[in-house]
């Protein structure tokens, strides 16, 4: 019912361990622009525990996490900002669990073959799995690929001249 001070034109990663990231969708969005009210898409998650509760569960724990991120605007019983709407969607498997110690199985983007080279949001970079991620991937991908053509491509004229 109000429009939130502390948020950007940007999708965020969150702190919450709960709700991953968020977009105030009244100002990434020009679709959503309202100069009055904000519009928050939020990715909750791992939601293994919670999909199949309710939607007002779902609901009444986005708000407690809410307030922990905006306690000045948000508070978890609606006595500050007010929900004017909402909807739930449900996807299981969509999102992944951060779990410990499952960094090191993240490959590097030049695999152990020689002229492979791997790039997605599963490789090795800084982000989590997300478009940011794969995006990041692939540019250390190109890299790879660049650092390794003098070498790739002098085998590769060695191997031709030896054919002729």
């Amino acid at each position: 019912d109000r429009k939130l001070r502390n948020t950007y034109d940007h999708l965020l990663f969150s702190r919450s361990p709960l709700l991953s990231v968020y977009a105030d969708m009244s100002v990434t969005c020009k679709e959503y622009y309202d100069p009055n009210r904000s519009m928050l898409e939020l990715v909750f998650a791992p939601a293994e525990e919670w999909i199949s509760r309710s939607d007002s569960d779902i609901i009444d724990a986005t708000m407690s996490e809410l307030s922990r991120l905006f306690p000045d605007e948000i508070a978890a019983d609606q006595s500050k900002a007010k929900i004017l709407k909402y909807h739930v969607v449900k996807t299981p498997r969509s999102v992944y669990k951060t779990v410990p110690d499952c960094e090191p199985c993240r490959p590097l983007q030049r695999s152990p073959i020689e002229g492979f080279y791997l790039a997605g949001d599963y490789t090795k970079q800084k982000y989590l799995a997300s478009m940011e991620g794969a995006v990041l991937s692939g540019k250390f991908c190109a890299q790879a690929i660049v650092q390794d053509y003098d070498l790739l491509a002098a085998r590769g004229e060695v191997i031709a001249e030896a054919s002729l």
